[in-house]
């Protein structure tokens, strides 16, 4: 652990900074440049004393959660879980932690800015020395802030939907109101979108969203935190599982529901249907499993379904009879957002996905919007991939029913 003292980028195999004044300037580096930083400490640590900004993930709840560090080409700085007294080879105890940031996914190592130590003398000495302001108390859900990021089509697009549906509903940077679109027992109290934990009856009136394909549920949560109530739909329960945790993680799990379905095999309508009749309590009570239909009739004689649905998100995920269908499906006031590779993204280095009916044509879903009154098609483009693949960008809204 010699100390490097430049806080120059480093990959896994990065030299721990433990020099005094080598960690008070790799501090200030990270102040000035506004370093994603992340605390591997415990829960307890990290709540009595860190960092200002910092995410906590602890050391020991790493494996599942990578999902939830930054793109890997963002800089990241780390402070280490410090090794306990009765640790006999702390080397290996530091080394276990970096190892999470090496190449995991097609080689691709996350981009360390540094990493320190979170002893005692990080908080009372170096970062006041530093200039870094050090922060206490325990840190609500839905202020915990966060590395992920959600995809750049729905952070570009979702807030411009939301737009539309007028001042007097989202406020200054998109986060619902206080008591807009909330049911009447009220809203979470605090006015910004981003209160207290509430439960599923006070959430029944926030507009609904659904997420088509949610994988780990970055895109659901992102929509959650900005006050919506969101349906995520995989059939994949290990990555439903992971959306839950994500949802428990940022205090909204209240506002999330996973559903395991497969959009493949069950009726677009038998989806859309079951959302109408099923009670937002039911759906947020756990991972509710409709796969070949189950559970989709058993709601039936009860009120207060979880619709209507404002707004359907789909990132990197196509099945064209649920995309055409769409436009007769959802209500007036309702938006489609919908971000998928297109034909020629076989044609690059990456060459994936490579078959006709994984791509979207040009102009495919605009025709199918178009063919129902009352949609305008907002855009309907391609923006490129940093690795070259074309996706679709499109979003319709239904202004009217005619």
């Amino acid at each position: 652990m010699d100390g490097k003292g430049d806080g120059s980028d480093a990959h896994a195999d990065a030299t721990i900074e433990v020099d005094p004044t080598g960690i008070r300037r790799m501090l200030s580096g990270w102040r000035e440049s506004r370093t994603l930083l992340l605390d591997m400490r415990s829960d307890a640590a990290f709540h009595t004393r860190r960092l200002a900004g910092a995410v906590n993930l602890p050391r020991e709840t790493m494996s599942g959660r990578l999902h939830e560090l930054p793109p890997r080409s963002k800089p990241l700085a780390v402070v280490l879980d410090p090794a306990p007294g009765t640790c006999e080879d702390v080397e290996s105890w530091y080394r276990a932690q970096l190892a999470w940031f090496g190449a995991d996914f097609k080689g691709n190592p996350w981009t360390m800015r540094g990493c320190i130590v979170g002893h005692d003398a990080l908080f009372a000495d170096h970062a006041p020395a530093a200039g870094f302001p050090v922060a206490q108390g325990v840190v609500a859900p839905m202020r915990r802030g966060r590395l992920w990021e959600p995809s750049d089509n729905v952070a570009r697009w979702l807030p411009k939907v939301e737009a539309r549906m007028g001042p007097s509903s989202w406020g200054k940077g998109g986060l619902l109101l206080e008591g807009a679109g909330v049911g009447q027992s009220g809203g979470d109290g605090n006015g910004d979108g981003e209160g207290g934990e509430g439960d599923a009856g006070t959430e029944q009136g926030r507009p609904l969203c659904i997420d088509l394909g949610c994988g780990a549920g970055r895109d659901a949560v992102y929509a959650a935190l900005r006050g919506w109530r969101v349906l995520a739909l995989d059939s994949d329960a290990k990555g439903l599982a992971r959306c839950g945790q994500l949802a428990t993680v940022h205090g909204v799990r209240h506002r999330v529901a996973p559903v395991r379905v497969d959009l493949e095999k069950t009726a677009p309508k038998e989806v859309f249907d079951a959302v109408s009749r099923t009670p937002w309590g039911s759906l947020v009570r756990g991972c509710v499993d409709w796969n070949a239909g189950a559970g989709m009739g058993k709601q039936a004689a009860e009120v207060g379904g979880a619709g209507p649905v404002r707004a359907v998100v789909a990132v990197r995920f196509l099945q064209r009879r649920l995309a055409r269908s769409l436009p007769t499906l959802l209500p007036t006031g309702a938006a489609v957002l919908w971000f998928h590779f297109m034909r020629g993204a076989e044609l690059t280095a990456v060459g994936r996905p490579n078959k006709a009916k994984d791509l979207l044509e040009v102009g495919e879903l605009a025709r199918a919007f178009e063919a129902e009154p009352g949609w305008q098609i907002v855009v309907d483009d391609a923006v490129t991939l940093p690795d070259g693949r074309p996706v679709s960008e499109f979003v319709a809204v239904r202004d009217s029913a005619d």
